[in-house]
């Protein structure tokens, strides 16, 4: 059951049924933007347990999410590096390959 609509001035799709798949969503779409914090999470978001979708993205879904202290006390960002899904840039390609 879905408790937010819009999350940074967006609607959130209609597909985000759970609160895990809201984690995951939310991840996926601002990865090239500045990190999701935890306060995001627990007061935007109105998941204070985010932890363990976190964990299960990591660990049952293969996902490589990064966890960035802050200079703040209690302040965490989280950043999504990859999924399984990712394909590789033809950029990255190109930094190996020129030789």
């Amino acid at each position: 059951m879905r408790t937010v609509t819009h999350f940074r001035g967006e609607v959130i799709p209609s597909y985000v049924k759970s609160k895990a798949d809201l984690v995951a969503y939310v991840l996926n779409r601002w990865r090239d933007s500045e990190p999701i914090s935890n306060g995001e999470f627990i007061y935007d978001l109105n998941y204070s347990r985010f932890g363990s979708a976190i964990h299960n993205l990591r660990h049952n879904e293969g996902w490589d999410i990064t966890t960035l202290p802050s200079k703040k006390q209690g302040l965490t960002f989280y950043y999504l590096v990859s999924t399984p899904n990712d394909t590789i840039e033809k950029s990255q390609l190109r930094l190996v390959n020129n030789a």
